[in-house]
């Protein structure tokens, strides 16, 4: 949804008929389709985990011709068609996140607000030792955003790239993950695959995939994630989760946010007059409208909320999911007492866009929690011109206008392959280059 418009995706079924490719709709988000098992490869071993998917074979298999297919609506996956849309197949690749980054071809940019209405924003480019250089300012921070496309293995990738510099740069304690794609309830699953190595990877793994829930609370292709799952555990950086408990948000979803708990309420939202009051920044509405409200349109449009949809109500639990990633995650580094740790927040991108989602949030909590030097920066990884809000075919756009001024993307964006000058013309470009 992040990287496909409507009509880009009313495409491909009649693309899939003509290059004689089997399909079948699917829908992640309703329980009652059917499961299959989806394997995926890690190095010599193979694996099946049981989920509602999106992604039922590996490339190569054919489905069944016996009454199996029948049974099983998600046989016929677009496995072609989605390698030949997203560039990577769907097998879990091991990455080894240290050579990747000494070897890597990709390009760091700085958004640099220039204060002109015409323009403004511009990109300092990082050329000598980019992603080196990016990654030294990175690990002075409390917390970095890492703004994610969630099936895209790409950014992934990129992500246990960054981690692995980053523990690096500050040593072992200092670095921790913030999930997004990891409900509360379920810490100590986390806690127990990074710290238990009496069993082997796979084991570890699939007690992760179950001990989530992966396959009812996130959906997402979990083989994606592997790369900066293992990375972290190799490491034993702790991983944390930060989003909201599904009980909660179909509470939401129902009645509104007067319909959780006191215990709900302590436990996502410490600072409710802030909560209420960060409805009131500048730029917010216009955040709204063009990003969270398009959001709405297309789950409700795909069928993914219910018989009876309410933009008020989807409003209410996306701004309580992103409070509460703010809140749950500066509470774990409160907690730690470490004033050298640095928190890696991996979030879709719509929550780290325009300072409006979960970065605005946790700026403004931490000044409630009395840390008013807390420095946080965000980054979107791999981002299209569709991402902020252009047409696919243009460039990208780096700041979004509201009545009375303009709000950066993000501080930085990060590329794992060099940009087209059709996404980045050089005129976005600073004349210089930033070493």
């Amino acid at each position: 949804p992040q990287q496909r418009t409507m009509h880009e995706m009313s495409l491909l079924p009649g693309f899939a008929v003509s290059q004689g490719i089997p399909y079948a709709f699917t829908n992640p988000f309703i329980s009652e389709v059917p499961k299959s098992a989806v394997a995926f490869n890690r190095g010599r071993t193979r694996h099946a985990f049981e989920r509602p998917t999106n992604l039922v074979m590996k490339m190569g298999d054919q489905p069944p011709r016996d009454g199996s297919t029948r049974r099983n609506v998600m046989t016929g996956v677009l496995a072609t068609l989605f390698t030949a849309l997203t560039g990577s197949g769907l097998t879990a690749t091991r990455v080894d996140a240290e050579a990747e980054l000494a070897s890597n071809q990709g390009q760091c940019f700085e958004i640099i607000p220039t204060g002109d209405t015409a323009q403004p924003c511009v990109l300092g480019a990082f050329t000598k030792n980019g992603e080196e250089t990016l990654l030294d300012g990175l690990s002075s921070c409390d917390v970095v955003f890492l703004g994610e496309h969630h099936d895209k293995a790409a950014d992934h990738n990129l992500q246990a790239r960054i981690v692995a510099g980053l523990s690096d740069r500050k040593g072992n304690g200092n670095v921790c993950l913030g999930l997004e794609m990891v409900q509360v309830k379920f810490q100590k699953a986390l806690d127990e695959y990074i710290n238990n190595k009496k069993v082997s990877e796979e084991e570890a793994e699939k007690a992760l995939f179950e001990g989530t829930m992966w396959e009812e609370r996130w959906n997402w292709p979990f083989d994606r994630y592997l790369p900066v799952f293992r990375e972290a555990r190799k490491r034993g950086i702790p991983l944390v989760a930060v989003n909201v408990n599904s009980e909660s948000l179909q509470k939401v979803r129902l009645g509104g946010l007067e319909n959780l708990d006191a215990e709900e309420k302590d436990l996502y939202v410490a600072d409710k007059k802030g909560f209420i009051e960060f409805g009131k920044t500048p730029g917010f509405k216009q955040y709204v409208n063009d990003v969270v409200l398009p959001s709405y349109d297309f789950h409700a449009r795909m069928g993914m909320l219910g018989a009876n949809p309410s933009p008020a109500r989807f409003y209410a639990s996306r701004i309580l999911w992103d409070e509460a990633m703010a809140n749950l995650a500066l509470k774990y580094l409160s907690e730690t007492k470490n004033d050298k740790m640095t928190m890696v927040m991996l979030e879709g991108a719509d929550h780290v866009k325009y300072r409006r989602g979960t970065v605005g949030r946790i700026e403004r909590l931490a000044k409630y929690m009395g840390k008013q030097d807390c420095k946080v920066k965000s980054v979107l990884l791999n981002p299209s011109a569709v991402d902020t809000l252009q047409e696919p075919s243009g460039p990208m756009s780096l700041s979004l206008a509201y009545d009375g001024g303009s709000m950066p993307i993000s501080d930085y964006l990060w590329f794992s392959q060099t940009p087209s000058d059709t996404l980045v013309p050089p005129s976005m470009k600073l004349k210089y280059m930033k070493n």
